[in-house]
């Protein structure tokens, strides 16, 4: 024999095989030193053989494996002993070998460990756990332990003798079903010491604590008390009684399947109460009815079960029932055995019901029809009986339909007769009663859908549940016109009405709509009632929003006509009379009032209506203030100094019909286009209706008396103003307000000294009782975002001003949600939208909140007369290919006290040096760069005047905020790199991205690729480094920042973006800082800017041509 390392033997094998009294004595023995030794293992015989000491001889015992599907398992065993089975000896050597098989492991040479403190506690986790209690419960570890085993009786009712042998009591305890025969009753046996098993005194209720001295097997005995406690757990089984028994009739729990499985495991045997009667529990089983026909032809039905390969046919008297409603048992007579075994499904309380008897059914001949007609379709649904018998064949089943039961009702009141009906839904089984039908799951759930499909489609909404339904009122018509008809159409429905069916007449002419107007009590407003005709009958437009408000398709009127609510004039009228009422207050004798700002709804309501009557002034007034959106032709000033491009022609004539018709509004043009150029020849328009009696007769009351426009801006946008004015109408007197006024009088005698009073947002804010004193001809706000906050005193200031006619100027009049759209609206449009509460419960929640698009459309189509808005791209053909413009600064009091003090003193020096240019060149130019890097920032020319912000970068922020927020790409150029520092640190702090190119940068290529790729919006270039040899055309504006002596080198540094391959329109912004060396040298005549170009393309190249008096000039 070979002397292999002996195989593992798994645990719960070798305790099956071994049983519970050899294995703990094997395991004692294998437990003492030299007790079991010489131990060997041929693997190819597979056998384990080896020498056991015990009670002074020594034994040998042999076992024989084989290979199983889940390793080596035990065949076999035998010992000199020649005790009958397995014996200790056996069952030692077994034991043995499973240790060495687990000692037996490669040596390996292990390598000095350092010992630590960590490793030490690390081999706590690895040292031997505290013995274990014995296997035993009670006694000492070398005490035989005590195995338990499952008993089983099947109880017989009618077998008294049994009853008696068995039951303490003498007789069996009342069952849950009365007329149930057998029962099958289990309860814990122990094997004693003469090897036989007995009850031991051992009840189900005391189990867990009472043992009577008996050393079980630890993890039997917890087994059993588990058992107990499971069939305890269900309130059906309780034991009221000190019994001996359980009975697994009523062990609900399904548990009970994997815990017979673990008894296995466990050693547990089941057995019966006679040696001759085995236990089996079978696999997964089930019942079917089948019948067939005896040979005088009486009709048989009965039930078989299928368990553990049997097929059973069950008589009244068989020994069969179930456990719970999960199992079967049934005891066999050959061979003589109980077998229990789980159910394939749940068992229905029908199915337990048949087998508490499970009697044979018998029909005679004379009944099969009856019992066809009646019996079989309930019988066939709930156990699905099987015909055995070629003879026996069985009807076809016919399926189950809908009982649906209407029941009208008419019901006499003072306001006339009113219809009502109930329904009523069942679901019904042909030949079976209600009162015991069956449910075929799958075929009812067919039967609801093609129900709840007809509710969707004529009634809108589903009912998946058929549950009862009640109709009255107009809810009557489409009901017995659609439903009812659509529901006996079904197949699968059986209608059935009591009382008569009301019948309704359709009123097909097409609904007319008819307006009442009356004037209300304010001037600006109008109230209207709404009626519809339909044929001869007129009802009032409330009836008709009080119905659709509910949902309603359908308008019964009270002689049983009715008409479709289902028609576009309906939900439009609906619309327009909801966003009225929610904007504007319902009056009491009419169903909505207008604004006249709300023109565009009049209109609408004008277009669906046949006519209307009433409020003729009011009404001609409203028809003719349309040609706000329609009409009028202005033509251009001839005052005007520049000629219009097309675009700007029709804002202009756009801004001179609100102006003649008494409205105010935005001009929201896109950043470049000219808004105030427009806004200018408006101006100048309004004089020209001044001075025309006729036309001037025809502007509302309070725009007949000339006044001054009012033109408030931001500080750095006043001088453009200015400039602009004198630029392009010179005709008009211009003033710039740029301190507080004293009081009411000082802006009464400008007011009637000037045609255009000039201030800004803040000199407004400060003297807001002045200027709210003083009447003017119109109110424009330049950048008018700085009043879209209502709660700034600005706005407020701007809602009191004393005229009638007040423009918003602003690329952006919403930047961050739509009331501050609202906010610029109820500064022109005063009662367009009433309040802000409402405007936002309308508008701006639905709009921004929910994403609704009608909403958005429907707001649009309100602001559109009072808003006009073009971007560069849709007037592109009308603009030319490069827009440039200058943009005044001017310099905050600070920076221009600053710059005038180092103006004064480099003036002395220039001037004194200008005698000797040729010799004094360098130090002069050294001198005018001084003040234009002083024009641009303070802390250029001196580090410690960092705190004095400059003023152009202010006004540069103000340009950008527009071009960012609306997409735009820009390049900004300066001929110094340090003020590009200056505004990169600034544009970093407020989180703007950027490149940055000046002559420094190393990787010119990989910057002018991420802004090509898009990676940030601004493109900071130096001039000598990015003023030409770049393709930039993915930017649209250009800014200058500081006047550029060379206008080739300005016009290359332009062309980076415009160029072949632009698609957009590029406007270019030169900025210029006001009352500076800039505005003067820009100011110059060509032919003087061409000598500074000399000066200033190179140091060296300070040529002749600038003479002394161009010096002086720049100094002036």
């Amino acid at each position: 024999m070979t002397n292999a390392v002996p195989p593992t033997i798994d645990a719960r094998h070798l305790l099956a095989f071994l049983g519970n009294v050899p294995f703990f004595h094997g395991k004692k023995l294998a437990d003492e030193a030299n007790a079991v030794v010489d131990v060997e293992f041929d693997e190819s015989s597979g056998q384990i053989e080896g020498t056991v000491f015990a009670g002074g001889e020594d034994f040998s015992p042999m076992v024989q494996l084989r290979r199983g599907a889940a390793g080596w398992e035990i065949d076999s065993g035998e010992c000199s002993c020649d005790t009958p089975g397995i014996c200790p000896h056996i069952a030692a050597l077994v034991l043995t070998s499973n240790k060495l098989s687990g000692l037996a492991k490669v040596a390996t040479k292990m390598e000095e460990k350092v010992v630590t403190t960590w490793s030490k506690q690390a081999d706590t986790w690895y040292a031997e756990r505290e013995p274990r209690p014995s296997d035993g419960l009670v006694g000492s570890p070398n005490d035989p332990v005590v195995p338990m085993a499952l008993q089983f009786l099947l109880f017989d009712a009618k077998n008294t003798t049994q009853q008696q042998q068995w039951m303490p009591t003498g007789k069996l305890p009342h069952a849950t079903h009365r007329n149930r025969r057998f029962r099958l009753g289990v309860r814990p046996m122990v094997r004693n010491s003469e090897g036989r098993w007995v009850r031991g005194q051992l009840r189900w209720t005391t189990i867990g604590f009472k043992t009577f001295g008996w050393n079980l097997l630890r993890a039997q005995h917890h087994w059993f008390c588990r058992f107990a406690a499971m069939a305890r757990s269900n309130t059906q089984t309780n034991f009221k009684t000190d019994e001996d028994w359980l009975f697994l009739d009523e062990y609900s729990s399904n548990l009970l399947w994997p815990l017979l499985d673990e008894a296995h495991e466990l050693g547990i045997e089941l057995i019966g109460t006679r040696n001759d009667l085995s236990v089996l529990v079978g696999g997964q089983s089930w019942t079917e009815m089948v019948a067939d026909l005896d040979d005088e032809d009486n009709l048989q039905v009965h039930g078989i079960l299928h368990a553990a390969g049997h097929d059973l046919t069950l008589e009244d008297y068989s020994p069969a029932g179930t456990i719970g409603d999960h199992g079967f048992y049934v005891q066999l007579e050959d061979p003589e055995q109980i077998l229990i075994a789980p159910s394939l499904d749940r068992l229905s309380d029908k199915q337990l019901n048949w087998y508490d008897s499970h009697q044979r059914l018998q029909i005679p001949a004379a009944d099969h029809q009856l019992f066809f007609d009646t019996e079989y379709p309930r019988m066939a649904r709930t156990f699905g009986v099987r015909s055995i018998s070629e003879a026996l064949v069985f009807p076809e089943l016919k399926p189950p339909f809908v009982r649906a039961k209407v029941d009208y009702k008419v019901e006499q009141t003072e306001e006339g007769s009113k219809e009502s009906a109930t329904l009523d839904f069942s679901i019904s089984y042909p030949g079976v009663d209600d009162e015991h039908k069956p449910h075929d799951a799958e075929a009812e759930s067919f039967l609801r859908a093609a129900v709840n499909e007809v509710f969707e489609q004529v009634m809108g909404v589903g009912n998946p549940d058929l549950s009862p339904k009640f109709y009255s009122g107009e809810q009557m018509i489409a009901f017995v016109s659609d439903l009812v008809p659509a529901l006996g159409a079904l197949k699968t429905v059986k209608l059935e009405e009591t009382g008569p069916r009301p019948v309704y007449r359709q009123l097909r002419e097409l609904p007319k709509l008819k307006i009442n107007a009356v004037d209300h009590e304010r001037n600006d407003w109008l109230d209207l009632g709404l009626l519809i005709s339909v044929g001869s009958h007129e009802v009032p437009f409330a009836d008709i929003v009080k119905a659709m408000t509910n949902g309603a398709m359908k308008l019964k009127l009270p002689d049983n006509s009715w008409f479709s609510l289902d028609q576009p004039i309906f939900a439009k009228l609906k619309a327009l009379v909801d966003e009225a009422q929610a904007l504007n207050d319902k009056p009491k004798d009419a169903d909505l009032k207008l604004s006249v700002f709300q023109i565009s709804l009049f209109e609408e309501l004008d277009e669906l209506a046949e006519g209307i009557d009433g409020a003729d002034l009011f009404i001609g007034r409203m028809r003719s203030l349309l040609r706000v959106a329609e009409g009028g032709q202005a033509s251009v000033p001839d005052t005007l100094q520049a000629t219009l491009r097309p675009y700007q022609v029709d804002g202009f004539r756009w801004l001179a019909r609100l102006y003649q018709g008494g409205f105010g509004g935005i001009l929201a043009d896109d950043m470049g286009l000219g808004k105030t150029l427009q806004t200018i020849a408006l101006v100048l328009h309004a004089h020209q209706l001044w001075e025309d009696p006729e036309a001037c007769a025809e502007l509302p009351p309070a725009q007949r008396v000339r006044a001054p426009f009012l033109v408030v801006a931001p500080s750095s946008v006043v001088s453009n103003w200015e400039m602009e004015v004198r630029r392009f109408a010179p005709s008009l007197r211009v003033i710039s307000i740029d301190s507080t006024l004293g009081d009411a009088r000082q802006l009464r005698d400008l007011a009637e000294g000037y045609d255009v009073v000039l201030t800004t947002y803040t000199l407004l804010r400060l003297n807001d009782e002045i200027y709210e004193s003083q009447r003017f001809a119109g109110l424009i706000l330049d950048e008018a975002q700085f009043v879209k906050n209502r709660s700034t005193k600005a706005h407020r200031t701007a809602v009191n001003l004393q005229t009638s006619f007040k423009l918003a100027v602003t690329g952006t009049p919403m930047e961050n949600n739509l009331s501050e759209l609202g906010a610029l609206l109820s500064l022109t449009s005063p009662s367009l939208f009433m309040n802000v509460s409402r405007f936002n419960r309308q508008f701006a929640r639905p709009i921004e909140v929910l994403g609704d698009k009608d909403t958005l459309a429907l707001l649009q189509r309100r602001v559109k007369p009072f808003m006009l808005r073009r971007t560069k791209e849709s007037v592109v053909l009308d603009l030319p290919a490069k827009q440039e413009q200058q943009v005044l600064v001017r310099l905050s009091d600070e920076h221009q006290h600053i710059y005038d003090t180092h103006l004064n003193r480099e003036r002395q020096k220039i001037l004194h040096l200008v005698e000797d240019l040729d010799k004094n060149r360098f130090t002069i130019f050294q001198s005018l760069t001084h003040l234009r890097m002083l024009a641009l920032e303070p802390s250029l020319v001196d580090p410690e005047l960092a705190e004095v912000p400059g003023s152009k970068l202010e006004a540069l922020f103000d340009q950008l905020d527009d071009v960012l927020n609306e997409g735009h790409r820009a390049l900004v150029f300066s001929q110094f790199t340090s003020y590009l520092k200056v505004l990169a640190g600034k544009l970093t702090a407020r989180g703007i991205k950027f490149v940055y190119l000046d002559g420094s940068t190393r990787n010119r290529a990989e910057v002018i690729e991420q802004f090509k790729e898009g990676e940030a919006p601004l493109f900071l270039i130096s001039l000598k480094a990015g003023g030409f040899g770049l393709n930039l055309t993915e930017a649209d504006y250009c800014f200058l920042l500081d006047p550029w002596w060379n206008p080739a080198v300005e016009a290359q540094a332009i062309d980076r973006t415009h160029r072949i391959g632009q698609t957009r329109q590029v406007m270019v912004y030169r900025m210029i800082s006001k009352g500076t060396i800039e505005e003067k040298v820009v100011a110059l005549q060509d032919s003087k800017r061409k000598l500074i170009n000399t000066v200033m393309d190179e140091a060296d190249g300070f040529s002749k041509a600038l003479t002394a008096q161009d010096i002086r000039g720049l100094l002036e």
